[in-house]
């Protein structure tokens, strides 16, 4: 890190940098003018293969070749070209297609090709197209496999501790018994409703020109089912084709998106403050990391640092793709540029979230549960089985069960000695008497265990793959 990092106004790119640098490379202004060079560069490709020597004379196989090799090849000096050529002009688009021209000027289809870089195309054409490679490279190859390695570690520690008894908590106060692994199940459940839902999301885009009404296509080739053509150039980058369109692509799609993953967030946010209460409380306990500082006064602490930064850049996270989802479908008749200048924060909307994602599997890895702290937690709260046992009580016939446990449990301290007496002071038959007698904190789980063991049944089975 040198001087400049420091002085950067976003910690994405200083203090985080080292966490999402790779991320950067992906997604960064670098990526988008090689997103963009590649569309241009495809563009006049796919009109030389479709519209053989109707605008141009068509390319030979080695010319073809050499323009692929401009987009496999594009390096931080292109990159560089460009910015230079945008300080001059001041239209980002625009520089790419100066820069095109202007480096295969000595090319022995230069001057052919000059006047039809970026033809009939309007910025939006090119940049709704970049942008959607970028998001789809960012979700397939980044925000899937992160959510995955959360997603996987919930699965195998949920099998692991499927049948470790733990004391739930509604309001805060003590409820019916669960087990570890089940509320784990809980959060890879829904987690894993997300990562299906995103690894089967598609982006779309569009590329009928300045109003979406094809006007440059057909002033110059009438004769061209233009709508077939550019279907057909959208969908060869693995994208969904948008038909009916003004100057810009509706966003429609990509607010849906960003509401996926503002969902995914939330559900991770309540995770974070989940597990923080379990360390809290001593059922896990973080490995320690030789040489590290919990505090700067306390030498004793080791603190949840990991759930805590987790959890802070998941809500900054959700204020920009919020913001974003209902911003960037609404623009004034047929295009003003509020989206543009919106939509480059999205770059920073999903680094936060990414950087969320990859510290909230870092802070799991360093937990370990310790189970028997969280059975001494439950065996000290016996009144938990009240529910079970007044249930009881109603498959005998009597009508004031509930009664019954209300008063000898709310807000009562009760041990397993008086409870155990209460019980036997009951007028029951002796079956019924077992049968309250072996209901134990620690064995009244219902299905839990079986809930949690039989998590990628039940998966299957919700998708409809029995």
């Amino acid at each position: 890190m040198d001087l400049p990092d420091l002085c950067s106004l976003s910690p994405l790119d200083s203090r985080y940098a080292g966490i999402l640098s790779d991320f950067g490379q992906a997604v960064g202004e670098y990526a988008l003018f090689q997103r963009r060079t590649e569309i241009e560069i495809r563009w006049l490709l796919w009109l030389d293969q479709r519209l053989p020597n109707r605008l141009f004379p068509a390319l030979s196989t080695k010319e073809r070749a050499t323009l692929e090799a401009r987009i496999s090849g594009f390096d931080s000096t292109a990159a560089l070209r460009i910015k230079s050529i945008e300080s001059s002009v001041r239209h980002d688009v625009k520089a790419v297609e100066l820069f095109l021209r202007e480096s295969t000027a000595g090319e022995t289809f230069g001057a052919a090709l000059a006047p039809f870089w970026h033809f009939a195309a309007t910025s939006e054409d090119i940049n709704n197209l970049a942008y959607g490679l970028i998001w789809k490279d960012a979700q397939q190859n980044f925000l899937v496999p992160a959510l995955n390695g959360i997603l996987d570690w919930l699965v195998k520690e949920s099998r692991r501790h499927a049948r470790a008894p733990m004391l739930s908590r509604t309001h805060g106060q003590p409820a019916s018994p669960t087990t570890l692994g089940k509320e784990l199940a809980n959060f890879a459940w829904r987690l894993a409703d997300s990562r299906d839902a995103l690894s089967a999301f598609r982006f779309c885009g569009k590329f009928n020109g300045a109003v979406g009404n094809y006007n440059a296509h057909q002033a110059a080739l009438p004769d061209v089912d233009w709508v077939s053509l550019t279907a057909a150039f959208v969908r060869s980058f693995g994208l969904d084709f948008q038909p009916m369109t003004t100057q810009i692509e509706p966003h429609d799609r990509l607010s849906a998106w960003l509401d996926l993953l503002a969902r995914t967030n939330r559900i991770l946010v309540g995770l974070c403050r989940d597990f923080w209460g379990y360390i809290s409380w001593g059922y896990f306990v973080q490995r320690v990391i030789p040489g590290e500082v919990g505090s700067s006064t306390m030498p004793h602490k080791v603190n949840p640092i990991a759930f805590e930064n987790a959890e802070g850049n998941l809500g900054v996270a959700n204020a920009l793709l919020r913001h974003l989802s209902d911003k960037l479908p609404v623009s004034r008749f047929q295009r003003d540029l509020s989206d543009s200048t919106a939509q480059r924060s999205l770059t920073p909307a999903l680094g936060h979230t990414l950087l969320a994602w990859r510290t909230l599997r870092e802070g799991l890895s360093r937990l370990d549960a310790d189970a028997e702290r969280i059975r001494q937690d439950l065996v000290a709260h016996p009144e938990v089985i009240a529910e079970g046992l007044q249930t009881l009580l109603r498959l005998r016939g009597d009508p004031d069960a509930y009664e019954r446990l209300k008063s000898l449990t709310r807000g009562q301290s009760l041990d397993a000695n008086s409870l155990k007496t209460w019980i036997q002071g009951l007028d029951l038959d002796a079956r019924t008497r077992q049968s309250l007698e072996h209901l134990t904190p620690v064995t009244y789980l219902g299905l839990a265990a079986e809930l949690a063991e039989r998590f990628d049944e039940l998966r299957n089975q919700a998708s409809g793959h029995v």
